[in-house]
């Protein structure tokens, strides 16, 4: 962990800091009283490029007429993503799982055929007429 995120304001921390540089919150890290979020728990599955097969997991931060602000990773928290609402799935891990599974296949695959090329390619002689 690199860092937590204010509750009061939101603010990204490294954790040398003792208070929150926005909100002057002195920073507790344990405890009852502890005022920090360290890590994010998933509540949905996003899907932020256009042709892409990506999901990734996030956690719904605020809800717009079209969009949603969801952070996908601890420091989004400061600056949330906005994704819209028909890009928001309910997060299920079994087809995450499935899907970043065949994802590495493919990758695998891929990587594999361009061996295979790369190794046709050396065969070839140059031309002399």
């Amino acid at each position: 962990m690199d860092g937590v995120v204010c509750t009061n304001c939101h603010t990204w921390l490294p954790l040398s800091e003792n208070a929150c540089p926005t909100c002057s919150t002195p920073i507790i890290l344990k405890g009852n009283d502890k005022n920090v979020i360290d890590s994010i728990q998933a509540n949905c599955l996003i899907h932020r490029y256009d042709g892409s097969d990506l999901l990734e997991p996030a956690v719904v931060l605020k809800e717009g007429k079209v969009n949603l602000k969801v952070a996908a990773k601890l420091k989004d928290y400061a600056a949330p993503v906005s994704v819209r609402k028909d890009r928001v799935y309910a997060f299920n891990q079994d087809v995450l799982s499935s899907i970043q599974a065949l994802r590495n296949e493919r990758t695998a695959t891929i990587y594999r055929y361009d061996e295979l090329i790369k190794k046709h390619w050396q065969n070839l002689k140059p031309y002399k007429p």
